[in-house]
């Protein structure tokens, strides 16, 4: 026995001593770790020393790995051509008109200057201006139907186009009826009241034009800012060319 431990002892010196066996040691111990490595990529600390070795970057350059040990990524490659513009698309069809709408116009006015008749003129909103006249009984208890007549369709004509206000007034068996249009121009006509059971109107009369239309030249009958109050004068203190 110490015999054989003398000569086990002297085999282990002479293989520490040996450059062959070292060597032979080193070699496994690296395969040891790299095979023990959890990524499975190698040795990622010769990687990283790589990166400062110019040397070792050119030894060891290669196709970017799919570990943890992954390389630089370069850089972004220019831009591609940019695709054709697209057709536009065709606008959609008309929709048919509509039919014109009524007339906005809307007016009335009615004078009853006798107590057993009364006159009327209408702007209804169909374009068109009508009079009308229509009986009282004694006190005005009952009355009978309007009689309507187109003022629009009178046989002189010239109706003015754009009716939108109406006025009437009657004076000794006259009617007039006059109108003021969109743009502000006031024409009139007349109609002539026949006396009967029921009364009626005559209405062929021109539409004209009044002359001269208002304008924003003519005077102005509002009171002076500086003016005095005009207050009522007591008789007794009128000039005597006055009294």
């Amino acid at each position: 026995m110490r015999g054989g431990a003398l000569a086990s002892l002297a085999l282990v010196m002479a293989g520490i001593a040996s450059p062959a066996f070292a060597t032979a040691q080193g070699v496994q111990t690296a395969e040891t770790v790299r095979s023990a490595s959890p990524t499975g990529g190698g040795d990622c600390t010769t990687k990283k020393r790589a990166n400062h070795d110019p040397a070792a970057t050119q030894a060891q350059a290669g196709p970017r790995g799919g570990d943890d040990c992954q390389g630089q990524r370069g850089p972004t490659g220019p831009r591609g051509p940019r695709g054709p513009q697209g057709e536009d698309g065709q606008d959609g069809a008309t929709g048919p008109t509509g039919p014109t709408g009524p007339s906005l116009c809307l007016d009335i006015d009615a004078v009853r200057d006798n107590a057993d008749r009364e006159f009327k003129a209408v702007i209804p909103g169909d374009g068109n201006t009508y009079a009308g006249v229509r009986e009282l009984s004694a006190g005005g208890a009952t009355v009978g139907p309007w009689i309507w007549y187109d003022l629009t369709t009178n046989p002189m004509g010239n109706y003015p186009a754009g009716a939108c206000g109406v006025a009437i007034s009657h004076q000794a068996n006259r009617l007039a009826v006059e109108v003021v249009t969109q743009t502000g121009q006031i024409w009139e006509t007349f109609c002539t009241v026949n006396p009967g059971t029921p009364d009626t109107l005559t209405c062929n009369g021109v539409w004209t034009l009044d002359v001269p239309q208002p304008d924003p030249n003519d005077p102005d009958l509002g009171r002076a800012a500086d003016a005095p109050p005009l207050r009522p004068m007591d008789p007794n203190h009128l000039p005597k060319t006055l009294k």
